[in-house]
């Protein structure tokens, strides 16, 4: 598998998105150099999985690479691509039908017997059909990725160089789309006979997977989510197979006829024009008959698996992982991401040193996990309201937030009904940090946060502050404002 620079998030996503490129493309050509070695059983199955990775990323960053990933190499690289996917089926049918011969009887085993000569003769012509797209259409595409991806316009204003897009922030979005994507396509899986569906489903999450990929050693959740996409794209792709190989059984039927006839209609002959002895053979088609009803019951197994393990709450988990994966790079792009720490203290502190007063209520519009606030504040300067948006938990979280009107407020704060909270907020000035105080006023608890400049930084508790900190609760969900207010 390809590897990537460990700096590969802070870099601007123009150039990274072109070095994971460079990097998947010496994978496949690395793996292409061991297709002329007989004796390595892997090579073709690792060649083509470096392909679809290659041809995967090209895709999902087309609107970054533009001109760095020319159309015409990608035709060459899918045409390549669906030149493999006959070895690979011809091996994985036959790769199966090796173990489900001890199920046959003696007589069946003949069509198994037959069936797989066949599937042999498929590969034999199918793997010299990839030798030839290799030699055409490889040797092109990867001489002209070569040529192009190193090599990048930026276009950038003056004024907004700090505002070039950072890889991290761009996987974010890309990582979200994807997800979406996948969501939708697992929702539409619901019977065995969503064959098609369950492809879909199976192509979003091997996009999905392969977008995570180059990340993983920098994230958390990245491994966790790598295993949990493979187990699916695995239990995804043996159901489709199954369905596949039913189109593949019905055709052997035909094709063991056609045969049969042929050697009615010309038979070896004796002497006496009688047929010679031991020229008649067993029929495959009673094995291959039997395999189908095989087949058929693989595919219902296949989509129970399916079913049980990554439809509904199932497949809750990996969608929360991807999530985390995507706050984690919104925090390290440092994009609307609020970091701070919050303590819960066992009364309000005496003394308040210079603290200016606020009086607080906001409420939460229906969702599980997008978190939309109302909040109206009033102080000495009058009244003010804003929306804000919040995701992830923890010391980062990002955040958008903007100041709206009254008449928004109040269009929305009956959407809140059942999930409010007032309080009275005393902000004060420490050095750097604002220190805010909240008294809630619709219940007996009293809660302190401070914003801080990274997640790294642990504040020192100031003198006025520290005898009446409880204890810090930062992360805690039932100190969650949201939570509160549920």
């Amino acid at each position: 598998m390809a590897s990537f620079p460990d700096d590969l998030l802070d870099e601007d996503e123009g150039r990274a998105v072109r070095v994971v490129g460079l990097a998947l493309l010496a994978d496949a050509a690395a793996q292409r150099e061991r297709l002329s070695q007989p004796d390595d059983r892997e090579a073709l199955h690792d060649f083509r999985v470096a392909i679809r990775r290659l041809r995967s990323w090209l895709r999902i960053q087309g609107d970054v690479l533009g001109r760095s990933a020319p159309a015409r190499a990608q035709k060459w690289l899918r045409r390549l691509a669906r030149s493999t996917n006959h070895s690979r089926d011809a091996e994985v049918l036959a790769h199966w039908l090796e173990g489900e011969r001890t199920k046959l009887t003696s007589r069946q085993r003949v069509g198994a017997i037959w069936l797989l000569h066949r599937l042999a003769e498929q590969k034999v012509a199918a793997d010299a059909e990839v030798l030839a797209e290799v030699t055409r259409d490889f040797e092109r595409a990867r001489e002209l990725l070569e040529e192009r991806l190193p090599v990048y316009r930026l276009r950038m204003h003056v004024h907004d160089g700090a505002q070039v897009a950072s890889f991290a922030g761009a996987m974010a979005v890309r990582l979200r789309s994807q997800l979406a994507a996948l969501r939708c396509r697992i929702d539409s899986v619901r019977a065995a006979h969503d064959v098609d569906a369950a492809h879909r489903a199976r192509i979003a999450g091997k996009r999905l997977r392969y977008l995570v990929e180059p990340i993983v050693p920098h994230v958390a959740e990245g491994k966790a989510v790598l295993e949990r996409l493979k187990a699916m794209q695995d239990a995804l792709g043996d159901f489709h197979d199954a369905h596949a190989w039913q189109q593949v059984m019905a055709d052997a039927v035909e094709r063991a006829a056609r045969e049969e006839a042929r050697a009615l209609l010309a038979p070896a002959t004796s002497e006496g024009g009688a047929p010679a002895a031991g020229s008649r053979k067993r029929s495959p088609r009673p094995g291959v008959m039997a395999i189908i009803g095989h087949v058929q019951a693989r595919a219902r197994e296949t989509f129970e698996i399916v079913h049980r393990d990554f439809t509904g709450d199932a497949i809750a988990p990996l969608y929360a992982e991807v999530e985390a994966i995507a706050d984690a790079l919104d925090a390290r792009a440092g994009r609307n991401v609020e970091v701070e720490r919050k303590y819960l203290l066992e009364s309000l502190p005496e003394g308040l040193p210079g603290a200016r007063v606020q009086e607080m209520v906001q409420g939460y519009l229906p969702g599980s996990r997008l978190v939309e606030r109302v909040r109206r504040v009033g102080d000495a300067d009058g009244e003010r309201y804003y929306r804000t948006i919040k995701l992830g938990r923890g010391v980062s979280r990002t955040e958008i937030e903007e100041e709206c009107t009254r008449d928004i407020f109040e269009a929305l704060w009956p959407l809140t009904a059942g999930r409010r909270v007032s309080k009275r907020r005393h902000v004060v000035v420490e050095g750097e940090l604002h220190w805010e105080v909240d008294e809630f006023t619709d219940r007996d608890l009293v809660l302190a946060e401070v914003e801080l400049p990274s997640a790294e930084v642990i504040p020192e508790l100031p003198s006025w502050l520290a005898p009446a900190v409880v204890r810090e609760v930062t992360g805690e969900a039932e100190y969650l404002n949201a939570s509160l207010a549920s």
